[in-house]
């Protein structure tokens, strides 16, 4: 007995020897460095799980703190996946962080701003990081995205730096409302623009309005979720029927001291220019090239013409915190000089973010104001007229360009000011260049203010109420003053533009948040409240008249004299659909709930209720969408072995509104033009049954990742059915309307999305990941409405036409051709022996085929070795068409190659008939910009494959001291096609307005560019 206690004794001793040694602290060093860059991560918080007891990491990503065997160190840093490594008895622990965009367990900002984790997402929705934008810069953000993701279609105008971009997810879907997706920044909606003036004709005189993505500084970005279908932005409503882009941007983290600088300068030239002939002169008193045969080659004046732009955009950021307050300041500015002579773009971005927590950290109050200015002289801007590059492309072969250079104006003794000189100035469409540099020049000044806030109080762990709100105010000046004798000497005496626009936008919301666990499951639910006030106005000066002699004979006392009192009456013009000013209003109420179930089954319900001002005199301004969602986690419940980390199956339905235009049930009256102050009736009728457009939207996919979360798979198939569409037709004659509106129709976009990634570590130094994706839309007209026999006519570009018919696509081209006879042969005409055009009513004209690639292809390589990086960008585009007036123009006055080629071969046959090469492409070809000609023989296959973008760089580490690194890339852009059959680039646009995309007008040629990216932190 006595043994045996003494052994209990023993054994008691020697356990609790062995407890108290385990339980002993010792030191833990490490280093924690970035999968992806392999660099250290500075700032690193590292903790002792279940305790407030941590460190964070120094300026070289080390780490010490004192732990016990049985303690597990937990890693978390902004954007990075969180890491839990247990203590044991090791002494040395390092850490390899991902950013969250490399795995399908990062946490994404969905509609509102609530945060999920993505494997609970029953919807598809991609995450970038900021490296994907400010890498290699583009001067809208934006751009720096085409190829990298699949289901998104970036076209940026031809227009230049400060120019706007379309953007469209799964394709275009409302046939009169704007297709373009919601912009979020920070969980706020943002106000795209201040004016909303794009190209959208062929005569040309207008312009560009930009967009808020030129206003975004990229190295501000953290990362920018894609909400690509109606499920996933449906509770922002109306105003994300076509999903949304969630730009969450950077913040101080506590107690870290940060200092970012970036300068990024690149060099651009023309990426493509047309094919000249060089061996025939001057015709038709100075204005065609269909002269005689010259005695030596002419120069190409386009390569004279252009200048190697340049671009540099710069950056600087700081941020600091303590524990109870954190700020974040930033500074960018960009200046450009364009590939147009005299074209000057000049942008400065200042934002700053100041965030604390008070009552225990119950409590978190963040303010953020933000300012920017945009200065663009002479941008670029596509049509025949207003614009130089007509007159650079039509210059007539073997004249001296350099002497029409240097004497862009001669003096006029008659109205004692100098006037335009040039080989022609009589014509509209072609006058010289460096004339209207000089002397039409066009100056924006763009200023937008922001200033928002939010509250946020953690009630208790499970409940929190948050409440938000931005103003924005936008403010654009236009200048756009004519010189007497510009325009074919149409303004004799010059004409004065001044417009000024203005743009506020005022938002608010407040959010009440639940999550709690019951065992087994999981619910999460928001509830809240919005509003949106939106209030644009304009005021417009022009005038122009003849010179003033007596009350109603001439309007102008000395011409060039561009001020308000030398007109004695304002020329002031507003249309009938134009409203100086507006206001809306937006209201809603919405919720969304999910619950989990053994974190491997979701379900997502989602409402919302919007009552919009736009809606008035309707019935209601009421509408009502709901959505509903669910993903399956299958390796939650199945052993599917090691090498599968997630195979998650999703589907979701929802409805989502489309809001309508103001003043569409109650017209207004308006001013008759040149009628000294009278008005006139609306000749629309006012569309008091009104209704907001319908998306109705499917989708199912999956989600993968396998062999240690290396390869990354997903697969989506959606379905969209866009219905009410709102459109306007031909009103009975009797009822003493033009118009009418009507709801009616059904655009339907359906299609699949793929993507795949795979990273390999093939040693410390060097590793390799690769991105692919793919996506293919099918879009169908289901239904139009009776009252349109022969289609609506969506965009007319003279003799080619965007009509939406019945059982056709969004985006079907139209086009006049040549008349051919039953065997085919061309019609030759026997008095001329020009072949003969046909009309341009809808009846006569030809299908040509559809504006839009089906398929949009991106492969994205990036290879580290050790401290250097490479990575390139190929995408591409299959199928869709691109019609070049450009190529038509060029033929139709002699200066084009293939013009040139037929009168050295001395005759154009075509199918076997024979034609003189001036009758053939003076007819088929443009001669001015309102004759017909063979729209058909313009239109290109769309399809090309191109280098997008290129990079590769060195860290020099601790260049400037511990952590203080340097980066230096050498970097290209739009660099070479691999494949291509358009004489234009395919991706070219004038405008972003619906109908648009793919039409080639005189517009600025896409850049080719090259430089250096420098980046330095500390």
């Amino acid at each position: 007995m006595q043994k045996r206690s003494f052994l209990v004794v023993v054994m008691f001793l020697i356990g609790t020897l062995f407890t108290s040694l385990y339980a002993q602290t010792h030191t833990v060093t490490g280093k924690v460095t970035d999968k992806e860059m392999g660099e250290p991560l500075i700032g690193v918080n590292v903790l002792i799980k279940g305790t407030s007891t941590g460190t964070i990491t120094d300026f070289d990503g080390n780490y010490t703190l004192e732990a016990s065997a049985s303690d597990v160190l937990v890693f978390s840093y902004v954007s990075m996946k969180s890491i839990e490594e247990p203590v044991g008895n090791r002494s040395t622990i390092n850490v390899v962080m991902s950013s969250d965009s490399e795995v399908l367990g990062e946490v994404v900002v969905t509609a509102m701003g609530i945060k999920r984790q993505s494997e609970t997402l029953t919807y598809s929705a991609q995450t970038v990081g900021g490296k994907d934008v400010n890498d290699i810069k583009s001067v809208n953000m934006i751009n720096s995205l085409q190829g990298k993701s699949a289901g998104l279609t970036i076209t940026p105008n031809s227009t230049g730096a400060g120019g706007s971009s379309k953007i469209l997810f799964r394709g275009s879907k409302s046939i009169s409302g704007s297709n373009q997706p919601l912009i979020v920044v920070d969980g706020v909606p943002v106000m795209n623009s201040v004016s909303d003036d794009q190209v959208d004709s062929n005569y040309g005189g207008q312009r560009d309005g930009g967009d808020v993505m030129s206003t975004i500084n990229p190295d501000d970005i953290a990362s920018i979720t894609l909400l690509k279908g109606a499920s996933a932005a449906a509770l922002y409503g109306a105003v994300a029927a076509n999903g949304a882009i969630m730009i969450t941007t950077k913040s101080a983290q506590s107690g870290k001291v940060a200092i970012s600088v970036s300068s990024n300068t690149t060099m651009e030239t023309p990426m493509i220019l047309p094919e000249f002939q060089n061996q025939y002169g001057v015709s038709d008193s100075g204005m065609y090239s269909w002269g005689e045969k010259l005695s030596a080659e002419a120069p190409n004046y386009a390569k004279e013409f252009y200048r190697v732009g340049f671009t540099t955009n710069n950056s600087i950021s700081l941020s600091g915190g303590g524990e109870n307050i954190r700020s974040y300041f930033s500074y960018g500015n960009v200046y450009s000089q364009g590939i147009t002579p005299t074209n000057d773009y000049r942008s400065h971005n200042l934002n700053s973010k100041v965030g604390f927590d008070l009552f225990e950290k119950k409590v978190h109050v963040d303010f953020s104001a933000k300012f920017t200015n945009q200065h663009i002289k002479n941008q670029a801007a596509a049509g025949y007229l207003f614009n130089p590059l007509t007159g650079v492309y039509l210059f007539p072969r073997g004249e001296d360009w350099n002497y029409y250079k240097e004497n862009f104006e001669v003096y006029d003794p008659a109205r004692g000011i100098n006037v335009q000189n040039w080989t022609n100035t009589l014509q509209e469409q072609f006058g010289n260049p460096y004339w209207m540099l000089n002397r039409q020049a066009s100056v924006v000044d763009r200023n937008r203010y922001e200033f928002g806030g939010s509250i946020k109080w953690d009630i208790n762990e499970d409940w929190n109420i948050q409440g938000r709100m931005r103003y924005e105010r936008g403010e654009e000046h236009w200048v756009n003053n004519l010189y007497a004798s510009s325009a074919g000497d149409k303004y004799k005496m010059g004409r004065m533009k001044d417009n000024r626009y203005f743009s506020d936008q005022l938002y608010g919301d407040v959010l009440i948040n639940y999550s709690h666990t019951f065992g087994d499951f999981f619910v999460t639910a928001t509830a809240g409240s919005s509003f949106t006030k939106s209030k644009t106005s304009h005021v417009d000066m022009n005038a122009e008249g003849e010179v003033f002699t007596s009350p109603g004979s001439g309007n102008v006392y000395y011409p060039n004299i561009f001020a308000p009192g030398n007109y004695y009456k304002n020329m002031f013009v507003l249309g009938n659909n134009d409203f100086w000013n507006t206001e809306k209003r937006l209201n809603a109420v919405f919720a969304t709930a999910q619950v989990g179930w053994k974190d491997g089954l979701f379900i997502d319900v989602s409402a919302r209720n919007d009552w919009s001002s736009a809606l008035s005199f309707t019935e209601s301004c009421s509408f009502f969408y709901p959505s509903i969602g669910g993903s399956f986690l299958m390796n939650k419940f199945v052993d599917m072995g090691k090498n599968v980390d997630l195979f998650k199956f999703r589907a979701s339905y929802s409805i989502v509104g489309n809001d309508v235009p103001v003043f569409m049930t109650n017209l207004l009256y308006h001013f008759v033009k040149d009628g000294n102050g009278a008005i006139a009736a609306p000749d629309n009728a006012p569309f008091r049954t009104l209704k907001p457009e319908k998306t109705h939207s499917i989708e199912v996919g999956f989600d993968g990742t396998f062999f240690q979360n290396r390869l990354t798979l997903g697969l989506t198939y959606y379905k969209t059915n866009t219905k009410n569409q709102f459109f306007s037709v031909a009103a009975p004659y009797q009822s003493g309307l033009r118009n009418r509106y009507v709801n009616a129709g059904n655009v339907q976009n359906q299609g699949f999305e793929i993507s795949a990634g795979w990273y390999q570590q093939f040693n410390n130094n060097f590793s390799w990941s690769t991105n692919f994706n793919l996506s293919y839309n099918d879009n169908q007209i289901k239904e139009l409405v009776d009252d349109l026999p022969n289609g609506l006519t969506l965009t007319d570009f003279g003799g080619a036409k965007i009509i939406l018919k019945e059982g056709g696509e969004y985006g079907d081209l139209y086009v006049r051709h040549i008349i051919r006879n039953e065997d085919g042969t061309p019609v030759k005409d026997a008095a001329t022996g020009k072949p003969q055009i046909s009309g341009d009513s809808t009846e006569e004209m030809i299908y040509a085929g559809n504006m839009n690639s089906k398929v949009n292809a991106g492969w994205t390589n990036t290879f580290h070795y050790k401290d250097f990086t490479l990575s390139f960008l190929i995408d591409a585009r299959f199928g869709g068409k691109v019609l070049s007036m450009t190529e038509a123009t060029l033929d139709g006055w002699g200066v084009s190659k293939r013009s040139g080629d037929a009168r050295n071969a001395g005759k154009v046959v075509v199918d076997g008939v024979e034609f003189d090469p001036k009758a053939w492409y003076t007819t088929t070809g443009s001669t001015s910009y309102n004759t017909p000609y063979a729209n058909e023989n313009y239109v290109y296959d769309a399809t090309n494959v191109r280098l997008r973008e290129l990079s590769f760089g060195y860290t020099f580490r601790n260049l400037f001291g511990i952590g203080k690194n340097l980066t230096a890339s050498i970097i290209g852009r739009n660099l070479f096609f691999f494949y291509k059959d358009a004489p234009v680039d395919p991706d070219v646009s004038p405008g972003t307005g619906n109908g648009v995309q793919g039409i080639d007008m005189f517009g600025l040629p896409t850049s080719r560019s090259f430089g250096l990216n420098l980046k330095l932190n500390f």
